[in-house]
């Protein structure tokens, strides 16, 4: 499992940081997250926040990585989960506020493993639709959030997350 994680983390990294490159000099939020999944415990994972203007609306593309920890509840069993996540959040403006509200949806690519002692294995694939919510609090380089979120992937799973993102 920990050699999955950290090729996961690795290419999710390296995807999400090549991919926005050349808009580094845009305000962009890089940061980290703990998740809970209803399904699939407690989760962790990085996270980038592209912000985008499009004429008054104030939008932002998301990338997330979510690696969960689910518990097999039987002995030997090593059950893996993560979810890779892209989503278009909309703040939603209050006069004079440090919170920013925002609501989004976007897309989920899950999969979902499974190892018994005498290492046989099935993976499984899914592609889902997300739906979310949130708050980012605080305004300059240092901004928590915390944002709850649906993802239809595996019969559907409520996200709880909280973290940070420091812009550059």
């Amino acid at each position: 499992m920990t050699k999955q994680f950290s090729r996961v983390c690795l290419v999710s990294a390296a995807l999400l940081l090549g991919s926005t490159a050349p808009l580094v000099a845009q305000d962009i939020g890089f940061g980290a997250a703990a998740s809970y999944g209803d399904n699939t415990d407690l989760g962790i994972g990085p996270r980038v926040l592209v912000p985008i203007t499009a004429g008054e609306l104030q939008l932002h593309i998301v990338g997330s990585l979510d690696y969960f920890f689910p518990d097999s509840g039987t002995g030997g069993v090593d059950v893996t989960y993560f979810e890779v996540n892209g989503n278009v959040l909309l703040d939603i403006p209050l006069a004079e506020a440090t919170v920013a509200p925002y609501a989004g949806a976007g897309l989920s690519y899950a999969r979902s493993g499974v190892e018994t002692p005498n290492r046989s294995a099935v993976f499984t694939s899914e592609v889902g639709l997300n739906i979310l919510g949130g708050v980012r609090f605080g305004s300059g380089g240092l901004s928590p959030f915390v944002e709850g979120r649906y993802s239809t992937a595996f019969d559907g799973q409520a996200v709880l997350s909280a973290g940070v993102l420091f812009k550059m």
